[in-house]
């Protein structure tokens, strides 16, 4: 036998014990570098290793109060808010920190993590000193078609603009651009709404697909900005299905017809409630229909004010999910959702009526809903939902009693009224001009859609040879003497970087967060709490848009891939935090100019 056979018997011993061992070992799991739980060498992870979630979804409610999780929370279902809260993050204290709480500036804020300072939505709607009319916080700087057109016989859109709708307006990165520009475009982002400004600002610059409902034609529509000659199939589709009409011979009844809503809530019939679109009236039923024999715009703007809004628009989220196949690809996706219907009923009825219970009730049911939906279409690990709102609202200010008068001031002011009183003011001040009676302002014809900003006329101020900083002055002082008004401030004010010791609410950094020299007017008010200021031909309903607390306090839940349960959080929380929560649930960084970190009760990392 050679001498070579035994050394080599030897080595291929060795080799198969060391061989065998390595095949016969545990597996050793392997770290991914963004620390996430660690995945099986040569398998697929598994729900609860996935690197990040395929799918985050960011719902937000327009219009709704943070305390209503709390104040109805004994009538909602287990499977809907109450479910988030038990098995995710409730920050029940989540505030605005920015004046002007309106929707433009709201949905801005939760898309990019930075105040209208920042992001420039100061409002809806401002004044363009340059073109010397009004913007709409989504107006195009050409136009752009809707997609599909709408008929000219149709007449002109009930709100936005004539031109279309783009985000060019919007100067901050939104979480979705960040996903796009982190995945190299892999990473898809969708925007659904019924208004044409919500969709348009969540979606950012560069989405996958913005998609909105016009009432002319009841049809949701994007636009021409985006490069696309035609919707996606399955928006044709969705059209074309004409779901929007099933609710025509559908009254709004009650969802508990055996609760007794005026326990929770103030009576049916209580002063300053409206009477909704096409004869929708005080009082349930609500018929939709109104004397129509077919479905027409009347019909469309009345289902819009009304809980089957909700249900069009998430029929149109499920539809999106299955088609795109969002959150099945090797890159996360992100579907913004913003529901209009709560902010038209709230407008409406107001945050006690028996209507925005009502709502609000349906709300935690579709919440049942979505997550039910993500459940079976993602499995449980394969998504993160983040809710929120872009806005509070103001009582009616009719009902004190009901409020148990926490508003002794509250009442109706008339932005005429007020311009009327000023212009008087301006005029004991320094003498009547022989110019026109609207020397004084700029947008006078427009007042009630700039509020609360008031756009001095610093041409004819200059031309009078007057001190402009004194004008202002006058102005905020004159503003600060009436009953209905907190306190006021001027650009210069705003401009110097103090906050006053003696302002427990800190409105004027409130208000300074909202400022933005190149837009916004050159004195802004703040009523006193309970105060509406609008149009005088609102006899009813309410609104929102200042920095009393009821507009401020929104709702802020996160559950998911990730999220611990940690239940009720009652910190204070900034509603800025949202969007790099976003950004952390979708791993990509923060936007670029978000202020601030996720919370840290749950963990996050700071991006």
């Amino acid at each position: 036998m050679s001498r070579w056979v035994f050394p080599v018997l030897a080595v291929l011993i060795v080799v198969a014990v060391v061989g065998g061992w390595f095949l016969l070992r545990p597996p050793v799991l392997v770290p991914p570098p963004n620390g996430n739980p660690p995945v099986q060498p040569g398998g697929d992870p598994t729900p609860a290793q996935k690197p990040q979630p395929p799918l985050v979804v960011l719902v937000v409610f327009d219009q709704m109060r943070g305390d209503y999780l709390a104040r109805w929370a004994d009538h909602f279902g287990p499977d809907g808010f109450e479910r988030i809260k038990k098995e995710g993050v409730w920050f029940s204290n989540c505030q605005i920190p920015y004046a002007c709480t309106s929707t433009g500036p709201g949905h801005a804020a939760l898309a990019t993590g930075a105040p209208p300072s920042v992001h420039g939505i100061i409002e809806n709607e401002w004044y363009d000193r340059g073109s010397r009319s009004l913007m709409y916080c989504c107006q195009p700087n050409r136009p752009y078609e809707l997609i599909p057109p709408v008929p000219a016989e149709l007449g002109k859109p009930g709100r936005g603009s004539a031109q279309g709708f783009s985000p060019q307006r919007l100067l901050a990165e939104t979480v979705g651009d960040s996903l796009v520009a982190a995945t190299g475009g892999k990473g898809r982002v969708f925007s659904l709404s019924i208004k044409d400004r919500t969709a348009v600002l969540m979606g950012g610059q560069k989405p996958t697909g913005v998609y909105c409902f016009d009432t002319r034609d009841g049809k949701f529509h994007t636009g021409a900005f985006y490069d696309r000659d035609q919707v996606h199939p399955w928006v044709a589709e969705f059209n074309a299905s004409k779901l929007v009409d099933s609710w025509f011979e559908t009254p709004w009844e009650r969802l508990r017809d055996k609760l007794d809503y005026t326990r929770f809530s103030s009576p049916d019939d209580a002063s300053g409630e409206g009477d909704g679109f096409n004869g929708q009236g005080v009082t349930f039923p609500h018929r939709l229909n109104g004397t129509l024999k077919a479905p027409a715009k009347p019909y469309y703007d009345a289902l819009e004010c009304s809980p089957f809004g909700n249900e069009l628009l998430f029929a149109l989220v499920k539809r999106a999910i299955v088609a795109e196949k969002l959150g099945q690809s090797e890159r996360p996706d992100l579907l913004c959702v913003s529901f209009s219907s709560n902010d038209l009923i709230g407008h409406i009825w107001g945050p006690d009526s028996q209507e925005v219970f009502d709502m609000t009730l349906r709300t935690d049911k579709l919440i049942a809903e979505m997550l039910g939906f993500l459940d079976t279409t993602l499995g449980k690990s394969g998504y993160v939902l983040v809710i929120a709102a872009d806005h509070g609202v103001c009582p009616l200010p009719e009902q004190k009693e009901y409020q148990q008068k926490p508003y002794p001031l509250a009442r109706r002011v008339s932005v005429t009224e007020i311009y009327d009183g000023l212009e008087g003011a301006l005029n004991g001040v320094y003498g009547v001009s022989p110019g026109s009676r609207t020397e004084w302002f700029e947008a006078r014809e427009d007042a009630d859609r700039v509020w609360p900003w008031i756009y001095l006329n610093q041409r004819a101020i200059k031309e009078r040879n007057l001190k402009f900083d004194d004008v202002c002055g006058v102005t905020r002082d004159w503003l600060v003497g009436r009953t209905s008004i907190k306190t006021a401030y001027t650009r210069k004010e705003l401009e110097d970087g103090q906050s006053p010791a003696d302002d427990p609410f800190n409105f004027k950094k409130m208000a300074f967060l909202a400022y933005r020299a190149d837009r916004c007017g050159d004195v802004i008010a703040i009523p006193q709490p309970g105060v509406l200021v609008g149009s005088p031909k609102y006899k009813n309903g309410t609104t929102h848009g200042s920095p009393q607390a009821y507009d401020t306090h929104i709702p802020f839940l996160v559950y998911g891939h990730r999220v611990p349960a940690l239940g009720q959080r009652p910190e204070v929380v900034s509603s800025l935090s949202i969007a790099p929560t976003l950004a952390w649930a979708l791993n990509v960084p923060a936007p670029k100019q978000a202020i601030g970190p996720p919370p840290g009760a749950i963990g996050m990392p700071h991006q």
